[in-house]
């Protein structure tokens, strides 16, 4: 299967879609570390995603962002990664993510409200009717950015199973254009 996949396999969406749960279980399926750009910035910083935004602001948080996205991305063999469900709204992320593969975890915005709402995430705490336009907003970007969308108000080993065959049929096909 993994040879039908040319370069990294980008896991994106919204918040509460299910990156970090889909993310290592394809990882496994497809014999490739995984990786979350969140996390990874947590460790390399030291600090919370919170406390991040607290202490830097959100300008500060997407410029370390695409610095481990970069890092990430620049590793020679293909990594399974879930990306921040912002990190799309950065014209350079596109261009280092445009010689891999990126898919698409979508539900409805009060599915994935439902999943997120009791999180301590600092963009939560503006309430639904922000996470709503932000969930329209950052659609564009997804659409414009994925090979693929798949339902992420399934089972986790359900959407795998989808990525996996949608990879084998698929794996070389351009991106969606809007």
């Amino acid at each position: 299967m993994s040879r039908n996949i040319d370069g990294h396999l980008l896991l994106t969406g919204m918040m509460g879609s299910g990156k970090s749960t889909v993310g290592p279980k394809l990882a496994q399926a497809l014999h490739y570390s995984f990786y979350d750009l969140d996390d990874e910035i947590v460790a390399a910083k030291g600090v919370s995603i919170a406390e991040i935004f607290e202490r830097y602001g959100e300008a500060t948080f997407r410029q370390w962002e695409l610095e481990s996205l970069s890092q990430l991305l620049s590793q020679p063999v293909p990594v399974v990664l879930a990306l921040g469900g912002g990190s799309l709204g950065n014209e350079r992320v596109f261009s280092l993510i445009q010689h891999h593969q990126v898919i698409w975890l979508e539900a409805p915005t009060e599915a994935l409200w439902h999943r997120v709402c009791d999180s301590p995430r600092p963009l939560v705490k503006r309430g639904l009717e922000a996470f709503r336009r932000m969930h329209q907003q950052r659609r564009k970007a997804y659409a414009k950015a994925a090979m693929f969308q798949v339902d992420c108000n399934q089972d986790p080993d359900i959407i795998v199973r989808t990525i996996v065959e949608k990879l084998g049929a698929h794996g070389n096909e351009q991106r969606n254009s809007d």
